[in-house]
């Protein structure tokens, strides 16, 4: 579990922070999403060239995103801690901090 957040989170900082791989992610989405410009590559063999697609971030934007991290962090950690002080325990195996 902590890999996979791990490699979600340093991806997710990649495509924020590299504008060229915020461009190629994004024109990639477009193609995707683009239901006439793919039934057109697939149906009538034409080669899609999708729009370029403005890769940008705002400050408004990371200071969401920031937030929203933050208080998903926050949510769990109540809930782990509500847990804990029920006397829940936690799964076996499940290991909050190293030695804990």
């Amino acid at each position: 579990m902590v890999t996979v957040a791990a490699l979600l989170l340093t991806d997710s900082l990649a495509v924020g922070a590299v504008p060229v791989l915020a461009r190629g992610v994004g024109g990639a989405a477009q193609a995707f999403t683009d239901h006439g410009g793919y039934a057109a590559v697939v149906l009538d063999g034409r080669t899609a060239a999708p729009d370029g697609v403005a890769a940008w971030w705002s400050w408004s934007g990371a200071g969401f995103g920031l937030l929203s991290a933050v208080l998903a962090a926050g949510i769990a950690a109540v809930a782990v801690r509500r847990a804990l002080a029920a006397g829940a325990g936690l799964p076996a195996g499940l290991v909050l901090w190293p030695g804990g």
